[in-house]
Formats: C-alpha cells, structure tokens, sequence
C-alpha cells in the first residue's frame, strides 16, 4: 500500500553494507598500484563515488517508512523541528567525534612541529582543506552547500552536509506530493526527480557546475525524492525479483566498463528497486547475518575511514614502516586486506560505542523533556 508502514527490509541493511565497502575501496583505490597481484585493478573502482547517490536514495526510502503520513495534511514548526531532531541524534554525534578527532590530530602536528618532535612537512590549520574556516562550516554541516570546496577535513562526511539539505526538504517535498492522486503519486515523483537528477549528473560529466558549486544538496534532494517516490508506488508484480542479477550485472558493468555516470545511477536505482519485496537470489544473499552486521556499521564505516586510509599512508613516511609489518610494502596485498579489515572493525566499534549510545541518550533527554513539557 503506498505510503504506508513497511517492515525492515534486510536486503537493504547488507545492501548499506556492501556499498559503504564500496565507497573505502574507492578511497583507498590508489593503494592497488603498489599491490603488484593487483596493479590490474588499480583503474577498476574510478566510479564507486556514484554509490553516494544510491545511499540518498536509500535514505529517502527509508525516511518514507517513518515519516511518510507525517507532512501530508500540514507542515507545522513543531512536527518540523520535531522531525529534524529524529535525524540529529542519528547523524550528529558520531561525526563531530570524527571531525574532533581530526582538529585534535592537527592540534598534536602543530605540538610536534613546535617542539622539534617530528615535522608532519606542512604547518597544522592552514591546509586549503583543513583550516578554521572549514573546521566551521564543518561543524555546522555546511561545508557541501558551495562555500568552499566541500572536499575538507573529513572528506566522505560532505555526504552529510548534503543529505541534511534532503531532511531540510523533505517535510515539503511530502507536502506538496500529497497533493498528487494517491496511484499516480510515485511515478510523478520519480519521474521528475529522476529526470532532474539524471539531467545534473549529465551536467557533471561535462564539468557545467564546477567545485565548489557542484551543488551537492541538490543532487541529495533530488535522490532523496527518488527514494520517497519508490517507497509510494502501489505493490509491483513479484516478477521484479527475477530483475535483480541482471540489473546488478548491469550496474556492475557500467561501474567498471566507464559508461555514463547517468546510466551508471539509472541502473543503481532500478537494482536498489528490485530489492524492494526482499526476495529474491541477490536479497537473500544482502539479507544474510554477516551483511545485515556490515550494514548496522556501515555509518561508522563510512565516517571513520578515510582518517584511517590517511593514518595509514601517512605512517608510510615514518620509521614505524621499517617495524610494523602492516606497513611494509613486501606484503601490501595482505596489508590491503588488513587495512580493510581494521576499518570495518573501528566503524563497528564507533557505531556500537559511541553512536549508538549517543543516539539513544539524545533521544531520552528529547522524550523526558516532551513529558516535562
């Protein structure tokens, strides 16, 4: 029934997981050059950043399942702040201890520097992207709305400052849908994102919104209004499942054979579609303990891993690679693994131990306040 409450899909919990490996490999893609056994794939994983579009539409799908009834008759302040504090608690705490983390690193390199200790070969805070005026933009998740390069400090979590655009909108963009009749609703929707979003990523490849108005929280709510539309389609036939190994072999293909990013995204979103009813040969396989675990990680994965891909390459330059074994070049392909391994684990371990809690602590200040109140 459109617009009504689903339950979880575990497809889409391995499928977070497995695209949020995506996107580690393709940071840490320039490493395969010196893993002789995989030089050949060195080139394989230049497109894995269009996997970003498929968690905006990922997070519309699942907003919808919340939020979907909530704006359809009004958009009030309280509903509206009341919605947005929801996402808060999910997003905010884990990645203002990343970010820091990261001033706190550049705080010991600047220490280090003026003691004589150990020159990091740059002086702390005034890197193009890691500097006050982007430690601020930063922590108020602005950093990807097209005042400076949105590539800075922690450079995946521009993601966030984009998706919080999606959030700003989204009570408006259900509004404004509920006004559409009830079976047309998501294909109007998707219709319209659809061909605006594959319209900007059009403009992408021929650089027509260059850095730093590449606008980011367009691309977001746009997608974002992808995933609210599926999420409002009437029930599709089951055939649909029987789609998804060639709509994942399709996506795969355009991811490695370098075709159009618009196709690329098309194809991401018809797959993540054929996931929907959580049957299937591939949503079996997503759907399976090991997945769903990675994809319960996968923010922590997503936040913690390119200060670790850095901590690592940076650690190259230092005498600790004439000692620990993870960083000698004699063994990288096993290195690779093990970086990937200890990645997964610090993702897991941020989500259990500090995101998680965070959540919920903000969330019973939020219900006790409400009752006080």
């Amino acid at each position: 029934m459109a617009g009504a409450e689903r339950r979880e899909i575990r497809a889409i919990d391995g499928l977070r997981g497995v695209a949020a490996l995506g996107i580690v490999i393709y940071h840490g893609r320039s490493s395969l050059a010196y893993a002789p056994e995989l030089a050949f794939a060195a080139g394989a994983f230049e497109k894995y950043y269009l996997l970003l579009d498929l968690f905006f539409v990922v997070s519309g799908y699942a907003i919808a399942s919340g939020y979907g009834g909530m704006f359809t008759a009004r958009v009030t302040a309280a509903d509206y702040g009341r919605f947005l504090w929801g996402r808060i608690p999910r997003l905010y705490p884990l990645y203002l201890f990343v970010l820091l983390l990261l001033v706190a690193q550049e705080f010991f390199f600047l220490w280090s520097r003026a003691s004589g200790l150990w020159d990091p070969g740059y002086m702390p805070f005034e890197r193009p992207f890691a500097n006050p005026g982007n430690l601020a933009t930063s922590l108020v998740l602005l950093q990807a709305w097209g005042i400076h390069d949105k590539l800075v400090w922690n450079v995946p979590a521009w993601y966030v400052s984009a998706l919080m655009g999606a959030y700003l909108a989204f009570p408006f963009i259900a509004r404004a849908a509920s006004g559409l009749p009830a079976r047309l609703r998501g294909v109007v929707l998707i219709g319209l994102a659809g061909t605006a979003t594959l319209a900007l990523h059009a403009a992408y490849q021929i650089n027509a919104f260059p850095p730093p108005f590449d606008l980011a929280p367009l691309r977001a709510v746009l997608e974002f209004t992808i995933g609210y539309g599926l999420a409002q389609l009437a029930p599709l036939p089951a055939w649909r499942r029987h789609l998804q190994v060639p709509l994942l072999a399709l996506a795969m293909a355009s991811l490695h054979l370098g075709w159009r990013d618009e196709m690329s995204v098309l194809l991401l979103i018809a797959f993540f579609w054929s996931l929907l009813d959580d049957r299937g040969v591939v949503a079996a396989v997503l759907g399976s303990a090991p997945l769903v675990w990675l994809g319960g990680a996968s923010y922590g994965i997503f936040l913690v891993h390119q200060p670790m891909l850095s901590l690592f390459d940076g650690l190259n330059n230092t005498p600790l690679s004439r000692s620990l074994w993870l960083l000698w070049s004699e063994y990288f392909t096993w290195n690779l693994a093990l970086r990937l391994v200890l990645v997964v684990l610090a993702g897991w371990l941020a989500q259990r131990l500090i995101a998680d809690p965070a959540r919920r602590w903000l969330q019973r200040r939020t219900a006790t306040g409400a009752r006080r109140a």
